[in-house]
């Protein structure tokens, strides 16, 4: 970047802070100009994804946050897995995985599991329609929306309901020679809590709800 482009940066940071946008992956930083819904704004220099507008970016958020939301309180009810040995069988759910799992140094993968599972997804959850239902009803954002979407876009690489459901199955398939393995309702209902997880994230727009956040009288 050569001098003159640097005071030119800096005189519009002085402006306006709000008209430049620097690169996640390069911190290169780049004029930020209205990009249209479904185009693709990415850095001069390494192609990162800096802006992608999507249409209804707010109503799919919140519906699919809520959609969400309820598998999850919903999978806790009913039994994960089904498990047959010599003419017995039990039902386990997602929480008692959890308690089974909390003796000695297991402890820690109970913690573990409750946290990056559950809690984190969920907490994520809460926060993505705390700051986006107002927003989509059109009113100002609530109390300290950027401070609490900023905590959910950090909580996203923690909440890991994808990791866990590839790690049960895994588990499933070298136990299948032990005894017979039986998928609870709650499973299903976990299978289709991913795949409502994984649109919610694609749905998110950021630019736009921080551009929202901003612009909104507080």
């Amino acid at each position: 970047m050569t001098d003159h482009d640097k005071n030119t940066y800096q005189a519009l940071f002085d402006q306006n802070p709000d008209a430049l946008i620097a690169c996640p992956a390069c911190d290169t930083l780049h004029k930020a100009v209205p990009v249209r819904t479904g185009h693709i704004a990415r850095c001069t220099q390494c192609h990162f994804k800096l802006m992608d507008p999507k249409p209804d970016t707010l109503t799919r958020t919140v519906a699919l946050s809520i959609t969400a939301s309820i598998l999850m309180v919903t999978m806790l009810c009913f039994p994960f897995l089904t498990i047959s040995q010599a003419g017995l069988t039990g039902e386990v759910s997602m929480l008692e995985i959890i308690f089974d799992l909390s003796h000695g140094w297991y402890n820690i993968l109970a913690v573990m599991v409750a946290a990056f599972v559950l809690a984190l997804p969920i907490v994520r959850m809460i926060a993505l329609i705390y700051v986006m239902w107002p927003l989509h009803q059109g009113r100002p954002p609530p109390p300290a929306a950027q401070q609490i979407f900023l905590f959910a876009e950090k909580l996203n690489p923690w909440a890991m309901t994808e990791i866990f459901i590839v790690g049960t199955v895994v588990a499933l398939i070298k136990m299948m020679g032990l005894a017979t393995i039986g998928f609870g309702t709650a499973f299903w209902l976990f299978c289709g809590l991913v795949v409502v997880v994984a649109l919610k994230n694609a749905a998110v727009c950021r630019w736009t709800v921080w551009s929202l956040i901003r612009k909104s009288p507080s």
